[in-house]
């Protein structure tokens, strides 16, 4: 019988120290895990601004009912509880008066995926539901009203294709879904400049101590938060059915940072007002750094519409709509040029050695083998014309001729000089266009290269690459990257990073080149004989040019127009590129809006 009872407590010794010992760690872990729940806390996104100072895209309070179910439990069976909080459900609906949006399979739902986090029962409440809300609170247990940010956009369409849109993310494809319990998603970014400042990459040089989050060594330099700010996080205790009992510490989130574009408001609602009535773009330059002033494309869309999601009806509209809203023409389109390369081809002229004062008469059309293309500025030709009559009147004949002498090579090598074919480095992926090239026909022909000596065939811009070159031309031969950011500031206020001015090349021109274009695009907008005269203005002198190119064949044949100038007013150089599809001419369509815009913008 001794033995008998040693043998026993010898088990159970055995059996002790195994779960305690041995195995104890691990259970631990598994205890913790039952009754310690890691919840996710989102942060509130930085806001846009322009450089003067007017939100673009901010947050406003939203009132949302919450229901805390472990306050609300009732004795027995969780049906009881459920019939309990549906109830109550109802008797609040009733009192603000709405419809009753709770249903059963949402309060189960709740329970057996997220207990330990309050069900919202209604959002966005008004000033006057709000009210009741309050008066029936006491009644109910577990009711509270909370706040949640909700993503603004206060200016409308305003820039709406360059801000973008957000959307919550899913939680099954976060970066930093393991280890939380309930995760609470982010506001992300899913279209524009919300998708591309949700992170960044923080600058070689920039100092990590003038940063607030510089003491979170976890997160890389090249992928830092912006926008998006970092999560917070709350350790809270559960009872075995997961309701929350006691909260054991809590770290709150961190907001993410504003940003200051270099948009100048004013000029951004003056640009989208003059492009209300046409499918087209424009786009507004600082020659002196590349800052982008305005930017727009339309037709445009509300990046409200997509808060927090959009109806599938609503987008199917959107894609529908003609002139593609959702796309933006100003740095995603690619089209020919028509007669605004002509400055490009002139300096080109210059650079080999052809003489400004050589003239080539101009009969009206040139004939290339069996073809003809006509100058169809006039029928009947221009007569003997140099190249600043060329620039001014916008002569084919003159171009197709210089062009002919000078060959594919030579004019390829001052296109891509000026960008054309390769992207520009704007923070938007943009398109790189098409510089003409051998590899893209496998027979190049003399009638080719007449062809984009006058911005037609195997040549594609866009208009913020045209907007690029053109400062370029005027601030003496530097292609800037065109920039949108300003400045970030922290969540207090302070200024931790300014965007720097970046050269992304040189025209290959001299200034004594460039400044016989310059005279040429000069007379184009203020001769009376000038293409460009219709962007004269009483605001600003502007050097421009005008064209028009034909796209399409037969009866779908139809013409995009453009004009590309810069002028200088109070010390500050602006370079302009507006595109117009289905125009009727660059000077009749788009001369008249340059000029429409500076008035606006530039004048009383």
């Amino acid at each position: 019988m001794a033995f008998l009872v040693f043998f026993l407590y010898a088990v159970i010794f055995i059996q002790l120290w195994s779960i305690q010992v041995k195995s104890g760690d691990e259970i631990l872990e598994k205890v913790s895990e039952q009754y310690v729940r890691k919840i996710r806390i989102p942060a509130v996104r930085g806001r846009i601004f322009t450089s003067d100072g007017v939100m673009l895209a901010g947050n406003a309070a939203s009132y949302e009912v919450v229901f805390h179910l472990s306050e609300m439990r009732r004795p027995g069976k969780r049906k009881k509880t459920v019939d309990y909080v549906l109830a109550e459900s109802n008797r609040l609906a009733a009192c603000i008066g709405r419809a009753p949006a709770l249903t059963e399979k949402a309060i189960i739902t709740q329970m057996n995926l997220f207990p330990g986090l309050p069900i919202t029962v209604f959002k966005d409440l008004t000033a006057f539901e709000l009210a009741k809300a309050y008066e029936i609170s006491p009644m109910i247990p577990g009711m509270d009203i909370v706040t949640n940010p909700v993503r603004t956009y206060p200016k409308r369409k305003t820039a709406g294709q360059l801000i973008g849109y957000v959307g919550y993310e899913d939680p099954s494809s976060a970066q930093d879904r393991s280890g939380y319990k309930y995760y609470i998603p982010d506001l992300i970014g899913r279209a524009g400049l919300e998708k591309a400042y949700d992170y960044w990459t923080l600058p070689a040089g920039t100092p990590m101590t003038t940063e607030p989050d510089s003491e979170r060594p976890e997160i890389p330099r090249e992928k830092r938060p912006l926008l998006r700010g970092f999560p917070g996080r709350k350790l809270v205790i559960v009872d075995t059915r997961g309701f929350v009992r006691e909260t054991m510490a809590e770290v709150p989130a961190e907001n993410g940072k504003d940003i200051i574009l270099t948009l100048n408001s004013k000029a951004q609602t003056v640009a989208e007002q003059v492009l209300s009535a046409v499918s087209g773009a424009l786009v507004l330059l600082d020659a002196s750094n590349g800052d982008v002033l305005a930017m727009a494309s339309s037709p445009s869309y509300e990046p409200s519409m997509f808060v927090p999601r959009i109806s599938s009806s609503e987008y199917k509209a959107l894609l529908e709509t003609p002139g593609k809203p959702l796309f933006h023409k100003a740095y995603q389109g690619a089209y020919s040029p028509g007669s605004i390369v002509k400055p490009l081809v002139a300096m080109s002229v210059l650079e080999n050695g052809i003489s400004p004062e050589t003239t080539v008469y101009c009969d009206g059309y040139t004939p290339i083998g069996a073809n003809r293309i006509r100058c169809w500025i006039k029928a009947d030709g221009h007569g003997e014309v140099t190249l600043y009559d060329a620039l001014a009147v916008s002569c084919n004949d003159y171009f197709i001729e210089s062009g002919l002498k000078l060959g594919l090579d030579r004019l390829a090598a001052s296109f891509r000089s000026a960008g054309i074919g390769s992207r520009t480095g704007f923070v938007l992926t943009d398109t790189a266009g098409r510089l003409p090239d051998r590899r893209h026909k496998r027979r190049w022909t003399s009638f080719d290269t007449a062809l984009i000596s006058i911005g037609q065939g195997d040549i594609l811009i866009s208009p913020l690459q045209a907007a690029v070159y053109t400062a370029a031309i005027a601030n003496g031969g530097t292609l800037w990257r065109p920039n949108l950011l300003k400045t970030i500031l922290n969540p207090t206020g302070i200024t931790i990073y300014s965007e720097r001015p970046v050269v992304r090349g040189h025209l290959a021109a001299s200034p004594r080149t460039l400044e016989m274009v310059r005279r040429g695009m000069y007379l184009s907008v203020n001769s009376d004989i000038g293409g460009s005269k219709r962007a004269r203005n009483n605001v600003i002198d502007l050097y421009g040019k005008t064209g028009t190119a034909e796209v399409g064949a037969g009866p779908t044949r139809y013409k995009n127009t453009w004009f590309i100038g810069f002028g200088t007013k109070k010390g500050r150089t602006y370079a302009i590129s507006i595109l117009v599809e289905r125009g009727v001419a660059g000077g009749k369509t788009c001369a008249p809006l340059a000029a429409e815009f500076f008035e606006k913008f530039l004048g009383p």
